[in-house]
């Protein structure tokens, strides 16, 4: 099939994607498959990467498992050396990219060059604003060296693979880009399907990649709608106008139960937490009782419980129970609004209500101005005013500091718990700094960096756990919930798969024989 596909797809493949109009293709022998997601899985060629990973146009060198494990994607397998201070990849035979060029160390290290060399730069999937060293630690320098790639770094890195899998680590053809960085045209990765239309904001077509090397995925044909409002999403796939939903939020938890009968519902644990934020660089919350009493107002067994249909866990330490043995089972989050009456009493209630702040664009993956009004109900109940303001650019507003609490979801883009701490709460932190979160704590930073070199696992373990009882005191992000990612399909879709990362693996997807 695959074959006998590739004139049709070279033609198909000269068409300028951004933008571009067109009918969605007809469906044909079942060779077809249409999906709905909440946002847009194509980003275009400004961003760093194009498209997400879930689509599978591009792979990377390493990807994750269900328990957020690193696994081979583009790399079979790799080693240390020098305690964590070189690396060195080995890549995947017999591998070419869309564009029929081979994967080759040089190009690997052409991909990696492109990210230092863009780097801070805006993404609509997982950011370069924090700077490169998130992603690769003290790069000291990345060549090929006798077919493979090695990294060699100025500090130890204890889990490099963690911190390159996915986004960080994605691979596209050296041609696909300009000397700048920015995409020459197309992107042109070496997944099961190519991207051969997109127009913004409505949906991405997807063709088979004759060029792959894997089995031909079952799919001729993928079109990913996007359908922003959760009720239409569900109301497409109800009416047989789509054969699933997938992505991050793609059914509001309440949505669950009303689908399972007649669909294929998947629930998997995924490393999407949902946190508050508070801005401590201003009044009320720079007073670190007016944060533990926030803490101690929210009934968070009620919130996963009720609002979010039993799709979530209470949220307690910082990191999630995917996190493994990193996650620190010993913290818990007590419900006591009484003692958070008498923390606010004693501290003053602040002149004027409480800003809860939330994104427009999440009120369609998750209940948030539901959540947002039992947080509000929960904070006026214990003697703190609130309100709740929900805004489309939420950054901008965070940037003037004119929020005091913001609720979202996070998740890393790798399996590395590093990133959480290095790019939001870290002094130097893009998130920290620009958005106003006025957290600083040298022993926090210290001992981030020193997990992060540490290569003994049981010691790094137990400096993580140290680092999550600081937050847990401190308290500038506290975790509402840990959520479950649930997507669905219909009975005549088979091989779907998410991992912890919320990524589908379009490549496995076929017609249920």
């Amino acid at each position: 099939m695959r074959r006998r596909a590739g004139i049709m797809l070279v033609a198909l493949l000269g068409a300028v994607l951004s933008g571009c109009g067109g009918q969605e293709p007809d469906a044909q022998d079942g060779k077809q498959l249409t999906l709905a997601a909440p946002r847009d899985l194509v980003a275009g060629p400004e961003d760093p990467y194009y498209t997400h990973q879930t689509l599978r146009v591009w792979e990377p060198l390493v990807t994750v498992d269900d328990r957020l494990r690193p696994v081979p994607a583009l790399a079979v397998s790799w080693a240390a050396a020098d305690r964590g201070r070189r690396w060195t990849f080995t890549l995947r035979d017999g591998v070419r990219f869309s564009d029929g060029t081979p994967l080759t160390a040089e190009s690997v290290v052409a991909n990696i060059k492109r990210f230092l060399r863009i780097a801070p730069r805006q993404s609509a999937f997982f950011s370069l604003d924090a700077g490169m060293e998130v992603a690769y630690g003290k790069l000291g320098d990345v060549r090929a060296e006798n077919g493979k790639v090695a990294f060699v770094l100025n500090e130890p890195v204890a889990d490099l693979p963690s911190r390159l899998a996915g986004f960080y680590s994605m691979i596209q053809s050296p041609k696909a880009f300009t000397p700048s960085g920015d995409f020459a045209g197309k992107p042109a990765g070496t997944g099961p399907y190519t991207l051969v239309n997109w127009v913004k904001g409505q949906r991405a077509e997807l063709a088979a990649n004759p060029f792959y090397y894997g089995a031909a995925p079952a799919y001729e044909k993928i079109v990913v709608r996007v359908i922003p409002d959760a009720n239409a999403r569900v109301a497409a796939l109800r009416a047989g106008e789509v054969d699933g939903l997938i992505d991050k939020g793609a059914l509001l938890p309440g949505q669950v139960a009303a689908v399972a009968d007649g669909f294929r519902v998947i629930r998997s644990p995924s490393v999407l937490t949902h946190y508050l934020t508070f801005n401590a660089s201003r009044e009320p919350f720079s007073d670190p009782r007016l944060r533990e009493a926030a803490d101690l107002a929210i009934d968070r067994q009620a919130i996963a419980g009720r609002l979010l249909a039993g799709t979530a866990e209470p949220g307690a330490g910082f990191l999630s129970p995917v996190f493994g043995d990193l996650a620190d089972p010993g913290i818990t989050a007590g419900h006591d609004p009484g003692k958070a009456r008498e923390l606010i009493a004693a501290a003053g209630p602040p002149a004027k209500p409480v800003n809860i702040l939330i994104s427009s664009a999440e009120t369609g993956q998750f209940p948030y101005a539901d959540i947002g009004e039992v947080l509000r109900a929960a904070l006026e109940q214990a003697g703190l005013p609130a309100k709740v303001t929900v805004a489309e650019a939420t950054k901008s507003v965070m940037e003037a500091g004119d929020y005091d609490i913001f609720l979202s979801a996070y998740s890393v883009p790798n399996g590395d718990a590093d990133y959480l701490f290095r790019r939001f709460l870290r002094s130097d932190a893009s998130w920290n700094v620009d958005r106003k979160l006025g957290y600083r704590n040298t022993e926090f930073d210290k001992l981030v960096d020193q997990a992060a070199a540490q290569t003994n696992p049981a010691i790094r373990r137990d400096l993580y756990h140290r680092i999550q009882r600081l937050l847990a005191t401190d308290r500038p992000m506290i975790p509402l919930a840990y959520q479950d990612n649930p997507i669905v399909t219909t009975g005549k879709v088979n091989g779907v798969t998410q991992n912890a990362a919320y990524v589908v693996d379009l490549g496995k997807l076929a017609p249920l024989k």
